[in-house]
């Protein structure tokens, strides 16, 4: 039934305006701090490296299905994914993201369809065995109807991603 609220939600709020300005926020958005640590057997200055190959990252999401550069700003992107709703349906969405470097990882600002918007931050931080901790700190704002969904794929995709990351790096070393 929760999948069928956020679809419906999803296909309404689709039919708006794209992302919306944080002065405009409705009282039925829900905020979310999501946050996961991946240890990984690589050096940490291979671990930012990767992180700040803005296009790399992007495609390393399993959701991903298009990322084009913006020609003025090398930092930003749209990118659209495919997100799965129920019964082997997926939703496209398109969103915007763009990206600045830190000097321990990356920092990114989603404006997504629906009014949801996302910042996520992966910093890497060397650790006592030789390798690297990852913690990526996703704010999610969404409408409450949407939260879940978004967040439970949030979860699933970014996992994956990290496991695919954590395999690349790790081969490499």
């Amino acid at each position: 039934m929760r999948f069928q609220i956020a679809a419906i939600a999803a296909l309404v709020a689709s039919v708006s305006a794209g992302p919306v300005p944080l002065s405009e926020r409705s009282i039925f958005d829900k905020t979310s701090v999501i946050t996961s640590t991946k240890h990984i057997n690589a050096p940490v200055a291979s671990v930012i490296a990767a992180l700040q190959d803005f296009h790399s990252m992007i495609t390393l999401n399993p959701l991903v299905t298009n990322a084009t550069p913006d020609p003025s700003n090398p930092n930003e992107f749209t990118v659209t994914d495919s997100v799965p709703l129920f019964l082997g349906i997926s939703f496209p969405t398109t969103y915007t993201a763009v990206f600045t470097t830190l000097p321990n990882g990356v920092a990114v600002n989603n404006s997504a369809q629906a009014g949801v918007s996302l910042h996520n931050e992966w910093v890497a931080v060397a650790n006592a065995t030789g390798g690297t901790d990852l913690t990526e700190t996703d704010t999610l704002t969404a409408n409450f109807l949407l939260s879940g969904i978004v967040t439970d794929e949030l979860k699933t995709s970014h996992d994956q991603l990290l496991d695919t990351l954590a395999s690349q790096l790790e081969a490499a070393n």
